[in-house]
């Protein structure tokens, strides 16, 4: 079975339930019949472009998950980061990148010394 089909299907399912959403609802929030949805968590169902991304959208669905199983869990902190970042305005984004370029300057600089 393909990888990243098995991972969308466990993703599916495992936010589904953290947001206690039966397979019903979730159908039903996206316009699909509920059999879509237990294929999709069976991995037996490959959804079509439009369908994945409507469960990405509703479930919030961090796409590494889907597209990157193997990946490590800090993807999920960027995944915060970015879904924090998403309501920032342009002047915020600007001073945030700001801050952050600091602190990570400052925070090499303090790990360097430290080996040294």
């Amino acid at each position: 079975m393909n990888q990243s089909v098995s991972a969308l299907g466990d993703a599916v399912r495992a936010t589904r339930k953290s947001k206690n959403l039966s397979q019903e609802a979730l159908a039903e929030k996206i316009g699909v019949c509920k059999r879509t949805i237990i294929d999709i968590e069976k991995n037996t169902g490959n959804p079509k472009f439009e369908i994945l991304c409507m469960l990405v959208r509703e479930l919030d669905l961090p796409l590494y998950q889907v597209f990157y199983p193997e990946a490590s869990n800090n993807l999920e902190i960027q995944n915060i980061l970015v879904r924090e970042l998403s309501d920032c305005t342009d002047y915020e984004m600007k001073v945030i990148l700001s801050v952050v370029r600091s602190l990570r300057y400052t925070l090499k600089s303090e790990a360097k010394n430290k080996v040294l």
